[in-house]
């Protein structure tokens, strides 16, 4: 699993992979198993491991052993969103429990008072002059580093990509854009750090999963003002969405075998008027490796 050279980053990243596919076969003490063996270098994200060891305690049927692990974990320094700990269904049996509500105090205590570490957005610049600038949001769980790996190929078309980190976490690692009020102040705080002459250029607004839905919500309301947006596999629901139907330009691709984008998507996209939808084969949750193919196309409709 840890593999020679890999960062810790990528050890987790990993490690998160394989839990999650136990967990969606229902293997569910395999998933704890591997947890609890995680090595040791893997301190960075006992927040996290501890959460999903809970949940999938919880999942299994054993919830005290779950509110055991969060409480191993808050003692030796872990904090959580209360948002992740009251709003996650599986973990909803541990409302029930002596000690979780307590929990959930501490943990809002130390989500308030950890000092976060500011970041600054990632920039990318082309080899020629830009034409144009995109604004790349990372996906729940994910950082700008992330962000600017998968929206390289935008560079090669011309375009100075500005890879936003959230200031929004919900364990110390864990960074996503649930408070589009606040997202939106972290879009257009990155717009400051850019020249005149950037800001100047055609902006367009881009993002993958819970980044997409912040994309989109930006495009539409106008903030920053955009020519256009470029979602990949957006969490957008229709609860997010204005009442009626909004004009907005733009690209939303969808892979076939995405699972996460949430249920009523479809509704959600058909509220959203001039926007392209392309669907890619074989594809789940994620970037295609050719993402240039459908990038290009996309870009396209800007210039």
């Amino acid at each position: 699993m840890s593999g020679p050279g890999l960062s810790g980053w990528d050890r987790y990243r990993t490690l998160e992979n394989e839990v999650f596919e136990l967990y969606d076969k229902g293997q569910f003490d395999e998933a704890v198993e591997l947890l609890r063996n995680a090595e040791s270098g893997l301190a960075p994200w006992r927040s996290d491991l501890a959460h999903m060891a809970a949940c999938v305690l919880a999942a299994a049927g054993r919830p005290t052993e779950a509110l055991q692990e969060l409480q191993a974990a808050l003692t030796s320094g872990a904090w959580w969103h209360p948002r992740i700990l009251l709003e996650d269904d599986d973990l909803a049996p541990l409302a029930e429990l002596d000690g979780f509500t307590e929990l959930v105090a501490e943990a809002q205590v130390r989500s308030e008072s950890d000092p976060d570490v500011e970041l600054d957005p990632i920039v990318t610049r082309p080899s020629g002059t830009p034409r144009g600038v995109l604004l790349a949001l990372h996906g729940a769980g994910q950082d700008a580093t992330d962000a600017t790996k998968s929206w390289a190929p935008a560079a090669e078309l011309g375009l100075v990509v500005v890879a936003v980190p959230s200031s929004q976490r919900n364990t110390p690692t864990y960074r996503s854009w649930p408070d589009s009020a606040i997202g939106t102040r972290d879009v257009k705080a990155a717009l400051t750090t850019l020249s005149d002459a950037d800001r100047e250029l055609p902006l367009i607004l881009a993002g993958f999963s819970a980044g997409g839905r912040q994309a989109v919500l930006c495009a539409i309301e106008g903030e920053p003002r955009a020519v256009g947006v470029i979602a990949m596999g957006p969490a957008v629901r229709v609860e997010n969405l204005p009442a009626g139907t909004t004009a907005l330009n733009g690209t939303v691709l969808l892979g076939e075998e995405d699972d996460d984008v949430g249920p009523d998507l479809e509704a959600a996209l058909a509220r959203l008027e001039g926007v392209e939808v392309v669907r890619i084969p074989g594809l789940g949750h994620a970037f295609p490796e050719d993402f240039d193919r459908y990038l290009s196309p996309a870009v396209g409709r800007f210039f």
